[in-house]
């Protein structure tokens, strides 16, 4: 699908123009239709009308004027996609004006972008008969505002940019656990680093054992692919710390001897769409030449029962020391985290995120419509939700209270690594900060219930990884460039 811009008034009509109304605001007298009000989500399509723009309108409902988003934008573009692909039309026309509400044209263009591109996405690679191709070849966005060519033009380029990496990431994710080993992780992540001017280190298990990483060795001890702990810098000259980003990669979770119960089973591929998130978001830093350095951590491996898996009441020792009685082997993401974390601690980072699919409680709790946010730190957890909120990957934050930690105390050990009862997504959290206490700047994002979807395709994520957290990375990244 090519993105095109248009600003002449004097344009061709387009197959289908789409056009936004809020609620309540009637639209003109050319795209009069009956029993629509603008509501959010509401659609009217109306056939063979006489206008400059386009041979056919679709109408969409924004809602009312004072709750609209940008994510608002995005959902209007993709379902303004979606139904111009059903109607078999080939080029789709976004009335970008109509659409924009209050806010600037660049900040609509990129958005409407944004969700044009995430609405197309698939993932048939291994189909023996792969889907026909879209009839959708053009979408084009057009406003009269000649005074906004600049900006519009600049949002759109790093719109295509933002949304080729959530592709990739939604790629990694989605691929079949037999063939995303950590092996191949690391390689996808090698080869994107080559074509993307960002270094990448690997490192293997005899270095992951020199540094005596217990988690990751402890994890990943019951299967007969080896782990690999992935190293991405982008090669920018600051004098300022970096931001470290760090995501969980298991690229396959049985549970290990804590087995999971067989049904759904299928879905635990997608325990490394925090890797991937961060491999891409690191793809997207790079593309888009932000002048501040980041650098993001990957610890990859399986978790698998075997004779030589890790069992509970066994007690590991992660890179900074301290040691952790495993009472249950199914929570182990926290396990190579521990260490991940503590290996950032050499960079001296300005700030420190992981992001990882933790807890099904937080799944529990939030559903798909939101990411569980914890912090040490109220200036980087505010940054976070400002980015959430203005790239549509909302997070909630949940307390770190100190009287938590008590619920993690170990009887044989430091710590152990699950709660005595209660709040597991927020004890997981207080387990990752005892391994990320080197910096006073820390947030752990849990996308237990975001990153992937699975009731069914959504207007900006089909069934599948969802890609959550590049674009997320990507605004908190632009915030500190300002």
């Amino acid at each position: 699908m090519k993105i095109t811009i248009s600003f002449s008034k004097a344009t061709q009509p387009a197959d289908l123009l789409a056009v936004g109304c809020f609620e309540g605001h009637k639209p003109s007298q050319d795209l009069s239709a009956k029993k629509f009000s603008g509501k959010y989500g509401e659609t009217a399509y109306l056939p063979s009308i006489s206008l400059r723009a386009g041979k056919n309108a679709l109408l969409i409902g924004l809602g009312k004027k004072e709750k609209f988003t940008l994510d608002k934008i995005r959902c209007a573009a993709a379902r303004a996609a979606c139904y111009a692909k059903s109607m078999k039309v080939e080029e789709l026309r976004f009335d970008l004006e109509s659409f924009s509400g209050d806010f600037s044209a660049g900040e609509a263009a990129g958005a409407a972008v944004e969700g044009a591109r995430l609405s197309n996405y698939r993932f048939d690679r291994y189909k023996s008969k792969p889907s026909p191709a879209s009839s959708l070849t053009e979408f084009e966005l057009y406003t009269p505002k000649t005074s906004a060519q600049s900006a519009i033009k600049k949002s759109v380029r790093e719109a295509e940019i933002v949304s080729e990496g959530v592709y990739f990431t939604r790629d990694l994710a989605n691929e079949p656990p037999n063939v995303m080993t950590p092996e191949k992780l690391a390689e996808s992540a090698r080869q994107m680093a080559s074509k993307n001017n960002l270094s990448c280190q690997i490192l293997g298990p005899a270095e992951i054992k020199r540094l005596k990483m217990g988690g990751i060795l402890g994890v990943s001890q019951g299967s007969v692919n080896p782990p690999r702990f992935i190293i991405l810098q982008n090669k920018v000259k600051s004098s300022k710390k970096p931001i470290v980003l760090v995501g969980k990669g298991i690229t396959f979770d049985t549970g290990g001897i804590s087995i999971k119960p067989s049904g759904d089973m299928d879905k635990m591929k997608f325990d490394m769409c925090g890797a991937a998130a961060v491999i891409g978001a690191m793809k997207v830093v790079a593309n888009l030449k932000l002048p501040v350095k980041v650098i993001g951590l990957v610890p990859t491996c399986e978790n698998m029962p075997s004779g030589s898996a890790q069992r509970p009441g066994d007690i590991i020792t992660c890179l900074n020391g301290k040691t952790v009685e495993v009472l249950n082997t199914d929570a182990e993401g926290r396990l190579i985290l521990a260490d991940a974390l503590a290996y950032a601690k050499r960079f001296n980072p300005r700030v420190l995120v992981d992001i990882a699919t933790l807890t099904g409680a937080c799944a529990a709790t939030f559903a798909d419509l939101a990411s569980g946010l914890m912090s040490t730190d109220e200036d980087l957890a505010g940054r976070i939700k400002e980015a959430g909120e203005a790239s549509g990957e909302r997070v909630w934050e949940l307390p770190l209270w100190d009287e938590y930690f008590d619920l993690i105390k170990a009887t044989y050990a430091d710590i152990q690594n699950i709660s005595k009862k209660y709040a597991g997504t927020i004890t997981a959290g207080m387990f990752l900060k005892e391994f990320a206490d080197h910096t006073s700047a820390w947030a752990h994002l849990d996308i237990a219930g975001t990153a992937w979807n699975e009731g069914g395709p959504k207007p900006l994520s089909p069934i599948g990884a969802t890609g959550i957290g590049v674009r997320l990375f990507t605004r908190l990244v632009q915030g500190y460039s300002r």
